[in-house]
């Protein structure tokens, strides 16, 4: 069995189930992850641009994958090749989308099932922590207005997992927009009108934007008087997570998310939620990248 696997997440979870193996090309941006050392030196089939999708055919024609897995975002860049290819060379193509952190159970066991792995260990990780997730967030008395942006007001909407992600810890998610797409910009103005009563505002890192520009872009937001019209804002509640691959990134569509949670919660609900690091840990004794 021969798989090409494009997402740095589905190839956390195929390794999370034992089928590292199976996989014989990944994305460039796998050299960056932590939780996926050993796929450094696999064959590299293409890579995320900032809105688009570069895929290398040369290597793709190459390597005859018999399994081809990527994320369906039409939004993002068109697959309508990689269907065609993987129809010209009879092999499977598995798309999946994530919506709800409960989702994560039947992709897990869809790739499980397509590279012959075990996904129990896994599922019983989700199910362990959302179930521990459930019995905290009960005892959130305020729902408290959450916003989520990467760098330059592009809102993380209802469409994306890490929306979901707010939700669970007992928060409200407010970027509830009308549209399919899972990050949008959202003009100033706009946003004004829509979240000036959000109680904590959320920046995300990405492999395009890193902590220390955020950190930077944070302090313009708090210093100005437009910007402190948003109630987080003025209270001083903006907080940096991580969205990329590095080692404390948990705003991920991968089983990271689920340290992830927690580390919402802690931001979100300081007083209720226990320290993240735990989980994360036991994560990536998963991955075997930790002990």
């Amino acid at each position: 069995m021969r798989a090409v696997i494009f997402p740095a997440s589905l190839v956390e979870i195929a390794k999370l189930v034992g089928a590292g193996d199976k996989i014989a090309g990944v994305n460039e941006e796998i050299k960056l992850d932590y939780c996926l050392p050993d796929f450094r030196d696999r064959p590299v089939v293409g890579k995320y641009l900032q809105r688009e999708k570069l895929t290398y055919w040369d290597i793709l024609e190459e390597l005859r994958p018999e399994v081809i897995m990527d994320f369906e975002i039409d939004t993002l860049y068109s697959i309508d090749e990689l269907r065609a290819f993987a129809e010209r060379h009879n092999a499977k193509l598995a798309l999946f989308d994530i919506v709800k952190v409960e989702d994560l159970f039947p992709i897990t066991q869809k790739i499980a099932d397509l590279l012959d792995g075990d996904p129990s260990t896994l599922l019983e990780f989700y199910r362990r922590h959302l179930e521990g997730i459930k019995e905290i967030s009960s005892g959130v008395e305020e729902r408290r207005k959450v916003v989520m942006l990467y760098r330059g007001i592009n809102v993380v909407t209802q469409t994306n997992v890490l929306s979901d992600a707010v939700e669970k810890t007992g928060a409200e998610y407010m970027g509830k927009l009308p549209t399919h797409r899972k990050v949008i910009p959202v003009p100033f103005e706009e946003f004004l009108k829509r979240f000036s009563e959000a109680d904590v505002l959320i920046l995300l890192t990405s492999v395009l934007t890193s902590e220390e520009k955020l950190k930077r872009i944070r302090d313009e937001m708090l210093d100005s008087s437009e910007w402190r019209k948003v109630k987080a804002v003025d209270s001083g509640e903006v907080h940096i997570l991580g969205s990329a691959i590095d080692r404390n990134s948990f705003m991920r569509w991968s089983p990271r998310i689920i340290p992830g949670i927690y580390q919402l919660g802690k931001v979100i609900y300081p007083d209720l939620y226990p320290d993240w690091e735990p989980v994360a840990r036991e994560l990536y004794r998963l991955c075997g990248v930790e002990r």
